[in-house]
């Protein structure tokens, strides 16, 4: 095992933002040996963390000569040192593992299967102890098929017909853990013509159920879309947020305002409680939930035209937890060093006048910090499908898949923000590559970015910078650092000629203290894993 120490001083460089202070970040490099994959397609889904440092990684695998499909899941369990100790293999036969988590030493799989018999679909928990990997399985509940919704899709010549625009979400369900693991919750989106309609079950870390409910929207399943949902770590309580369309349309706008507003449910042993509020002239695409203690907020993007791509800034909601009243709402225009950031000083300063709209983004962080601000981390991520034309009538449909400029900023307990960054970049690939993006996450006081990049990065006018793409097996892994401030700079801190891997900077694994960040690397059938340590 090779093990690396370093120091980050982050210098005065390329940043005129930054110029104001030194930012200096400690941190190790582990790496393990190098060995043979046993799926050379595969993506990773689920992780979790022991009590002793090691770490378990599920990644779903694809087979197929022509069109890889789902075939099943690998379970491996590395150790502090990235020694795999152990694995196992879970084979898809109409059944999917939903979510895992990890206590006292046993690995718990949360389960989906199908039964053909009973036309029921089945929810249960395999445990094994990490040393064996043997599991012993414990059925928690089924729920007829008939009840939940199955997705179709079907032509009559150039028309389709789907209901996709009423299903939320997984028709099998979705299972959220508690940011302690100590709850899980099952979100099911049922069968109803005339109602919006969800079920929502909530266990503890023993498998024993806690509460359960069933709700209603007084809206058609067309008219309500899903947000998000964060579980209680004292209790299991579970808040829901949706966003639900006015004048029985899914028009966006109606009278220069936006025709919906945005549903929030608390759900406990205790009962229900729903709240509403709405965005006013302003266009909201989706929000994000945080909790944290007895902090509950929303948080997202806003256009003051439309809500499809342009966003403006950001939208801030904090609420009561007990009641859900609306305590701050708060509307930020993105600020001008962000703009600066992003077009440079004079391009800058004319958007940020005329009000210049952005693209759409995607969110890759939110935390709360211990003083109570939200900070957040978001990519502008776009698809683009295009078909090219060749003789004979033939036709090639392509799609590339963008991942572009970061986003960071910083709002306070009131909502104002405090600062707001634009971090260049530009990767584009065929498929969704788990070696572009990035991992977000806090780090004594500060936003760490790990993301992948060519050996050079491109300077810009007004002291900007732009990392740029390159092939995935010649990338190098960079760390840009951000202080409480908004001052932010970057390193190079994995050199690709000193790696026989790439590692995959979109799935970054952190483990419970929040001060190690583990990455699996690949190039073809070689494997290694990296564990970056920080103080």
């Amino acid at each position: 095992m090779k093990k690396t120490f370093l120091g980050l001083s982050f210098l005065m460089l390329f940043f005129s933002y930054s110029l104001q202070a030194q930012i200096y970040t400690n941190y190790s490099i582990e790496k393990s040996k190098t060995f043979k994959d046993k799926k050379k397609h595969s993506e990773l889904v689920f992780t979790a963390n022991d009590d002793n440092g090691g770490t378990v990684i599920v990644r779903m695998y694809y087979a197929g000569l022509i069109t890889k499909s789902p075939k099943g899941y690998l379970i491996e369990y590395y150790d502090s040192d990235l020694n795999l100790v152990n694995d196992a293999e879970y084979e898809i036969d109409d059944s999917s593992i939903k979510n895992i988590f990890i206590k006292d030493q046993k690995l718990h799989l949360i389960s989906y299967e199908r039964d053909r018999k009973s036309n029921t679909n089945v929810y249960s928990v395999l445990s094994a102890p990490l040393s064996t990997m043997k599991f012993t399985e414990k059925e928690l509940f089924s729920l007829s098929r008939k009840e939940v919704k199955k997705p179709f899709y079907f032509a009559i010549g150039a028309i389709p017909i789907t209901n996709q625009g009423k299903i939320d979400h997984d028709p099998t369900g979705e299972v959220w853990l508690s940011d302690n693991k100590k709850f899980f919750v099952f979100n099911f989106d049922l069968k109803d013509d005339d109602n919006q309609t969800n079920r929502v079950l909530v266990y503890n870390d023993n498998l024993e159920k806690v509460f359960e409910h069933e709700f209603k929207s007084d809206l058609r399943d067309r008219l309500f879309s899903y947000n998000d949902i964060v579980v209680n770590d004292k209790d299991g309580t579970v808040y829901f947020l949706g966003k639900a369309y006015e004048n029985d349309s899914k028009r966006k706008k109606k009278d220069g305002e936006a025709n919906y507003h945005f549903k929030l449910y608390k759900l406990n042993k205790d009962g229900m409680q729903e709240a509403n509020f709405d965005t006013a002239e302003n266009f909201v695409v989706s929000m994000k939930l945080v909790h944290k203690k007895d902090q509950l907020v929303c948080v997202g993007f806003y256009s003051d035209k439309h809500d499809n791509r342009a966003k403006v800034g950001t939208v801030y909601y904090r609420l009561n937890p007990e009641n859900l009243a609306v305590e701050k709402q708060k509307f930020n225009r993105f600020t001008e060093q962000f703009l600066i950031d992003k077009y440079g000083e004079k391009r800058g300063k004319r958007k940020k006048r005329k009000g210049k709209e952005k693209a759409e983004f995607t969110y890759r962080g939110i935390y709360i910090n211990d003083v109570g601000d939200v900070i957040f981390s978001a990519e502008e991520y776009y698809v683009i499908t295009s078909t090219v034309y060749g003789g004979m009538g033939a036709s090639t449909t392509q799609t590339t898949y963008h991942f572009d400029d970061i986003f960071s900023c910083r709002m306070n307990p009131s909502g104002e923000m405090i600062w707001a960054r634009n971090i260049n970049k530009k990767q584009e690939a065929g498929t969704k590559s788990p070696y572009l993006s990035f991992t977000a996450m806090p780090f004594n006081n500060k936003t760490l970015i790990f993301l992948n990049a060519a050996d050079k990065v491109k300077k810009m006018r007004d002291d900007r910078i732009r990392f740029k793409d390159k092939r995935a097996k010649k990338m190098n892994m960079y760390l840009v650092e951000i202080d409480m401030d908004g001052n932010f700079d970057y390193k190079k801190i994995i050199d690709n000629s000193e790696s026989k891997v790439t590692y995959k900077v979109m799935h970054g694994i952190s483990n419970k203290t929040g001060d190690k960040l583990i990455f699996e690397g690949s190039k073809g059938r070689k494997k290694k894993m990296v564990e970056i340590s920080l103080n």
